[in-house]
């Protein structure tokens, strides 16, 4: 909500009365220019109006004409001005205005009228509508002066477009100031003569309290410091004076006794300090400004060899011999607040001289300015310190020795852990983590910050958290306990470990081995150690896997073929079934033959790492031709489509190896697609040309993969048919693996499940 002005037109979009209802004839009429106001001040509303949830929102807008608008001014009025809330039976009034002109106000009861229409001086108007201050003073309405109020109306964008007044008459007032004012004036005369009366009474009591003060004002003067005024029968100002007057006098002897204690005081501390001046250890000089002797204790004119008056003739520069008058002259201008110290060379007397240190600080008495030296002879200090710089420099050479050879050492065995492989915590005397390797930080996936300084059961605590729960840290002190017990039972501290094997949670599943030595030294109670064996553990369990897979897989064609033989030689069968029996024993002893010649070929390629390959630089066109000329589809399929290459993609490869790795995968895309659709193969190159990588891609329309199938894939024996009805030893994709990652390639799949898939062989371009 907001207040707003509109034109006349715009008063017709509320109500088609609204500009009729708003219009004002100007009283008095103008001379020149409208004869009337048209436009309307408005307490302007909005608000939100949700119709449904699935339509636009409205906005409802409306307000309340303030035009003649009555009933609401009225209202205005009782509230400002309640019926007898004035003196006088008088009225008060409220009025509204779009800018200087009324448009609103209340009626008054004596006149009967409504003043509408007219206009505020305009020195009102200037203050409330220009300037945006509240008026407030004496203003005529309808021929009767009113001390009246005006304050600026602003609309929603802050704009002053009106104002609101109110105000009451002000002749009931003045009509009582005047009885009041006469009310005073009797008052007054009436307390004149009182006033009168009682200072003929009281003059003369006066007098004589006076006379006493100026009595005894006259006896403190001749020095009778303990005469006062007395005690006052009044407690008037007079009284108070008296009795101030005797604080006084009660003060002024007070501070009397404090500056004698005082002055005691200071001739104490003047003695004082006089005797620690001249019995003072070190020589004290004080210097005017100008370097001459103002004042030297008996300690100084010893060391200097003068006598106290001899001394008082002299300046700074008779006895000093290590700066020039000009450089002492420097040396005590530079002098701060906090002072100086200075070693120089002092000449005695006699023509001696001695090393001195000299402490300079500038003291400010009354308005002088002088120096205070404190001059002391550092001649045995000088020797001592030579002495000692001499010892400092052999033991320097000492410690920067031994120092030397042990970085040397702490550098060896710092690079030892560093490049150790192994992790090490070891302990101090109070069985706290002093210190761990990087390897350790770096195997347990841990921070410096995380263990340093933890007692070994926080210790345990830490590591057991980072292991899984089947294969969890045991803990130190019972490593410990073990240890110790597999020494005693075995009589030989180097020996009789029991392996202790602990497995990380997190990627990969790291598998650690952990042992604990006792320490007899000082600072190191006990030391772990851990080695990573999770290779050594992988490879066990995937030779037990390896092993038991391929027994199983070899098992399942042993057992057909040894069924049916078993069968044949038991039974008589005629030629039909004789020839079927021995064709499934054909087909399983092909798989067996199949098997055994894939782990073959893997096992030839492993163990020798492409040693025995033939490298040659071939296209990878060359390749794929020869792999599906001598590949023959299965019955009622087509061979393989093969898209032409952008131009020759040459490649430093093994020509049967790579060709294998093809027919590999090129006799997986039709066993994987049953159910036919083409096979296709295409040439890539990598779409960053900085990679120089080219390769070739497979795609079939066949059963596809998910994504769980797909990064098991080189996985050996693994295949993707969980149903069993398509022939395969597993170990094809395993052999392309091999094959390309020797070349320096990789093999990448892209599969969807009833979508088929796409594999690509990447190989560096030659």
């Amino acid at each position: 909500a907001a207040y707003e002005r509109f034109a006349g037109r715009q008063l017709q979009v509320f109500s088609p009365s609204f500009a009729e209802e708003a219009q004002i004839d100007y009283s008095p009429e103008p001379t020149t220019g409208a004869l009337a106001e048209r436009r309307g001040l408005m307490i302007n509303a909005a608000a939100h109006f949700p119709l449904a949830a699935d339509d636009t929102d409205a906005i409802l807008v409306g307000g309340i004409l303030l035009n003649k608008n009555f009933t609401l001014i009225e209202h205005l009025r009782e509230i400002i001005f309640p019926v007898g809330a004035l003196p006088g039976d008088a009225e008060g009034m409220a009025s509204i205005h779009i800018d200087d002109t009324s448009i609103a106000i209340s009626r008054q009861r004596r006149q009967g009228q409504r003043v509408i229409g007219t206009r505020v001086p305009a020195h009102v108007a200037d203050a409330v509508m220009v300037q945006g201050q509240t008026w407030l003073g004496r203003i005529e309405i309808g021929g009767e002066s009113y001390v009246a109020g005006y304050e600026p109306i602003v609309d929603g964008d802050g704009q002053r477009i009106g104002m609101v007044g109110a105000g009451f008459p002000d002749a009931p007032y003045q009509k009582a100031a005047l009885l009041i004012l006469g009310m005073v004036a009797g008052l007054l005369a009436l307390t004149m003569l009182l006033i009168s009366i009682l200072f003929l009474r009281t003059g003369r009591e006066l007098t004589q309290r006076l006379a006493n003060i100026s009595a005894t004002m006259t006896r403190v003067r001749q020095g009778e410091r303990d005469a006062r005024v007395g005690h006052t029968r009044r407690d008037d100002e007079l009284g108070q004076l008296t009795r101030h007057f005797d604080t006084l006098l009660d003060t002024i002897a007070s501070q009397d006794q404090a500056q004698s204690a005082a002055l005691q005081t200071i001739a104490d501390e003047a003695s004082r300090r006089r005797a620690l001046f001249e019995h003072e250890r070190d020589g004290v000089v004080i210097l005017n400004p100008d370097g001459s002797v103002f004042e030297a204790n008996p300690k100084c004119a010893a060391m200097l060899g003068y006598s106290s008056d001899e001394l008082a003739r002299l300046q700074l520069g008779d006895w000093d011999t290590a700066f020039t008058a000009a450089e002492l002259e420097g040396v005590m201008a530079s002098v701060g607040p906090e002072g100086m110290l200075f070693e120089t060379i002092h000449r005695r007397k006699n023509g001696s001289t001695y090393a001195a240190e000299v402490s300079v600080s500038r003291a400010q008495w009354g308005d002088r300015a002088f120096w205070l030296l404190l001059l002391r002879d550092i001649t045995e200090r000088k020797a001592i310190a030579a002495e000692l710089a001499e010892h400092r420099v052999n033991l320097e050479r000492l410690v920067d020795q031994r120092t030397r050879e042990l970085n040397s050492r702490s550098a060896q065995l710092d690079a030892i852990f560093a490049l150790s492989p192994d992790g090490f915590v070891s302990f101090d005397a109070e069985h706290r983590v002093n210190f761990t390797s990087r390897a350790f930080l770096r195997m347990c996936g841990l921070v410096e910050g995380d263990v340093m300084q933890l007692d070994e059961s926080a210790f345990s605590a830490v590591l057991a958290k980072k292991c899984l729960p089947h294969a969890m840290f045991p803990g130190v002190a019972r490593l410990r306990h073990a240890r110790r017990k597999t020494a005693a039972a075995t009589d030989a501290e180097a020996g009789g470990d029991r392996r202790q094997l602990i497995e990380l949670a997190g990627p990969g599943n790291r598998v650690l081995e952990v042992g604990i030595r006792i320490s007899e030294a000082e600072n190191v109670s006990q030391i772990l150690y851990f080695r990573d064996v999770t290779h050594e553990t992988e490879v066990d369990r995937m030779k037990s896997e390896f092993l038991s897979t391929a027994a199983h897989e070899l098992r399942t064609p042993m057992a057909s073929i040894y069924g049916y033989s078993e069968l044949l030689l038991m039974q008589e069968f005629d030629a039909e079934e004789r020839k079927e029996l021995l064709s499934i024993v054909f087909r399983n002893s092909e798989l067996m033959a199949s098997i055994i010649n894939e782990l073959l070929d893997l096992a030839r390629i492993e163990e020798r790492r492409g040693k025995d390959f033939v490298v040659e630089r071939l296209a990878l066109a060359e390749i794929v031709a020869q792999a599906v000329a001598t590949y023959k589809p299965p019955p009622q399929r087509d061979p393989p489509l093969i898209l032409e290459a952008d131009g020759a993609l040459l490649v430093n490869v093994d020509r049967q190896k790579m060709q294998q790795a093809v027919l590999n995968i090129l006799s997986n895309a039709y066993k994987y697609s049953p159910d036919g659709g083409a096979v296709q193969i295409a040439y890539r190159q990598a779409a960053d040309r900085a990679d120089g990588r080219v390769g070739i891609e497979v795609r079939d329309h066949g059963i596809g993969m998910t994504s769980a199938q797909q990064r098991r894939v080189c996985e050996r024996f693994y295949r993707a048919d969980a149903s069993g009805q398509i022939l395969g030893t597993g170990l094809g994709m395993s052999i392309v693996k091999e094959i390309v990652e020797l070349h320096g390639g990789e093999v990448a799949l892209a599969s969807e499940p009833g979508a088929g898939t796409t594999v690509t062989i990447w190989i560096p371009a030659a």
